[in-house]
């Protein structure tokens, strides 16, 4: 989808941001494959990517700005999706199952999405960022013996094709998506902010409604879209 909606776009991956510099007339965008040179840019790294300090800005972040990342940290939130065949659950699409738990050791479940034979499993909390740092593996084994628990050892048999998200492993996104912590719900709004009319940040995290979902990256990326447009006199 994402291939689809970048058609015609001079997109260009593997290119890893080290450097953003804002002392010329416009914007330098230090790479590794050579700098790009804009009249605006529009940032969508992740605030848990930006917090590191990997990208330089030249000059530096304002302070309010560079507050407001890192207080909007990024949860542990991962999915591990299975193929069941036949629907062994005997659940309905879209349905949602939550277990009555004890302790930590628990998750979620979206069955049939969409009327599919993937149902998902989710995995948040300490307990979610502890069980993926151990690697694939580990969440497949949970979430298969965690439904075998629920709906008996049977299930197993219906199992074809896995796979497990590793959001907070990822480099490219150091968690899933943010939160707020009390007070500093107008950080999101500090984040749209932009920063000498050449440089805006968008994103889930920029969003002050639909923060933590696609929709509300969208959204925040038009927006930033449409002011540097305006900026730009388009």
């Amino acid at each position: 989808m994402i291939a689809k909606l970048a058609e015609g776009l001079p997109v260009q991956l593997s290119t890893v941001v080290r450097r953003v510099d804002m002392t010329r007339r416009g914007v330098e965008v230090g790479t590794s494959r050579g700098p790009l040179v804009a009249r605006a840019v529009i940032i969508t790294a992740s605030t848990g990517v930006l917090a590191t300090g990997k990208i330089k800005f030249d000059p530096e972040l304002p302070k309010r700005l560079a507050e407001s990342i890192d207080k909007l940290t990024l949860g542990s939130y991962d999915h591990v999706a299975i193929e069941l065949a036949d629907n062994p659950l005997d659940l309905q699409s879209d349905d949602l199952v939550f277990e009555k738990a004890a302790g930590q050791r628990t998750a979620a479940l979206l069955a049939n999405t969409s009327g599919s034979t993937l149902c998902v499993i989710d995995l948040a909390g300490p307990f979610g960022r502890s069980l993926a740092a151990q690697g694939d593996a580990s969440m497949v084994a949970f979430a298969t013996d965690w439904l075998a628990d629920l709906y008996g050892a049977d299930v197993k048999k219906a199992i074809r094709r896995t796979h497990a998200t590793q959001w907070s492993k990822d480099p490219w996104a150091l968690g899933a998506f943010s939160s707020a912590p009390p007070g500093w719900q107008p950080a999101r709004k500090l984040l749209m902010e932009p920063i000498r009319d050449r440089i805006w940040f968008a994103g889930e995290a920029a969003h002050e409604t639909l923060w933590g979902t696609v929709g509300g990256a969208w959204e925040s990326g038009e927006r930033a879209a449409d002011a540097a447009l305006k900026r730009l006199g388009r």
